[in-house]
């Protein structure tokens, strides 16, 4: 099961297919949420029973920035004026 780290959604697929399906396994350069394709694929594959995996869905990972949707809002918040 496919686990969004920001909005919490969730998808009952394997991580290959979650893949398939816009989701990101990889660790956010700012915040280091999340966790690397590399390191989820070698435990799954060692620990039998583990079928959750954290990530970030296709709406809170953002491949022009190469960030997660913490980091953005954090930014855009920042950046807004205050009047």
């Amino acid at each position: 099961m496919a686990i969004c780290l920001v909005c919490g959604k969730y998808e009952g697929v394997g991580l290959e297919e979650a893949m398939q399906r816009g989701w990101i396994f990889a660790r956010c350069p700012e915040c280091h949420r999340g966790t690397p394709f590399d390191i989820a694929k070698v435990y799954l594959s060692k620990t039998i029973g583990a079928s959750n995996i954290e990530g970030f869905c296709s709406k809170h990972w953002f491949k022009d920035r190469g960030i997660c949707g913490y980091c953005r809002m954090r930014r855009e918040s920042v950046s807004e004026s205050v009047a």
